[in-house]
């Protein structure tokens, strides 16, 4: 019998398929590649809300005509969204509806905002959506309601208005609904500051003026904190506290015979009641200059002999708010 022989590089050969089959065969194969999975949409939390206008008994009132603010937030911010404003009748009938960008806050939060000019008296409420995107979740804020009201002054409820406005601008009025003559002293402080015609009427125009927070009195000094300023050229007196007006009043100073003093002074001496002279409820500030009211204040010329009167109504309020060495300011 003749053996075969196997060459070595040969049984090598062999051996290294045989290792190679074996490995195979006891190693599994890897996992498959899997897509990541994306992260859940972000809840979408809304809040809306109307800065302007003036509360009054539960009620926010604007204007008609006036162009409406909201303003709202999402939670939390997500780029690239949008919200839907809209504006309704209180039916529900969709009156104004307008698609805003939502930008991000310094926080966690994104905001938005929208006018809407509101063009019929009538009550209406204000809402804010947020349409479901892959990102971010749907979402509704909750309703602002609002009341809009003719821009003049025509009963009870515009002249609570036109009081609560002139109160905010410093100008002294009650806050009852009636337009006595408080308040028609008070619009005529408002005149005067702003240059109109000295009376007290409450017109269209100045009306939509007060209630829009236009034409405060801006104090020519800031220090002391608490003082008094008697603006003749404008003949109001306005008494201020933490650099603001805080009380302003129609007056009538000096006229051109007996001209009022002008320069700083400090409030020295309070006389109560009625002096002979007729002077009603006085603080003086220079010799016998005092700021005191007295039954005649006319409203379009200087007539006094030289103090600053008030109308008498007002002149206990004046009396009993100003302190012994406080600053008056009377100029020019």
């Amino acid at each position: 019998m003749i053996r075969r022989l196997i060459a070595p590089a040969a049984i090598s050969g062999v051996f290294a398929i045989a290792c190679a089959c074996s490995a195979s065969a006891q190693t599994p194969p890897g996992p498959a590649p899997t897509t990541p999975t994306p992260p859940p949409p972000a809840e979408a939390r809304l809040a809306i809300k109307l800065p302007d206008g003036i509360v009054d008994q539960h009620v926010r009132w604007f204007l008609t005509g006036d162009k409406l603010l909201a303003k709202g937030k999402i939670y939390p911010y997500v780029a690239g969204q949008k919200v839907v404003v809209e504006l309704h009748k209180s039916s529900g009938e969709l009156v104004g509806q307008h698609t805003v960008k939502v930008e991000k806050t310094d926080g966690t939060a994104g905001k938005f905002q929208h006018r809407f000019r509101v063009n019929d008296d009538g009550r209406y409420f204000v809402i804010a959506h947020h349409k479901v995107t892959p990102e971010q979740k749907a979402g509704t804020s909750g309703k602002q309601k609002l009341r809009s009201i003719p821009g003049r002054v025509t009963g009870y409820e515009s002249t609570r208005l036109l009081q609560i406005a002139l109160n905010r601008l410093a100008y002294v009025s009650p806050i009852n609904g009636h337009l006595d003559e408080a308040t028609r002293r008070a619009v005529l402080a408002f005149r005067k500051v702003n240059w109109y015609h000295h009376t007290g009427s409450p017109t269209p125009t100045v009306f939509r003026r007060v209630f829009n927070g236009r034409g405060g009195f801006v104090l020519r000094y800031q220090h002391p904190s608490m003082h008094a300023e008697g603006d003749l050229s404008r003949q109001v007196l306005v008494l201020a506290d933490h650099g603001q007006p805080v009380q302003i009043y129609t007056m009538s100073s000096g006229k051109p015979s007996t001209p009022t003093v002008r320069g700083k002074f400090r409030f020295y001496r309070r006389q109560p009641g009625t002096n002979a002279h007729g002077m009603v409820w006085s603080v003086y500030f220079h010799g016998g200059y005092a700021v005191h009211g007295y039954p005649s204040v006319p409203a379009t010329y200087p007539a006094s002999h030289g103090c600053i009167r008030v109308p008498i109504p007002d002149s206990h309020h004046i009396y009993s708010s100003v302190r012994l060495g406080e600053t008056i300011y009377v100029y020019k």
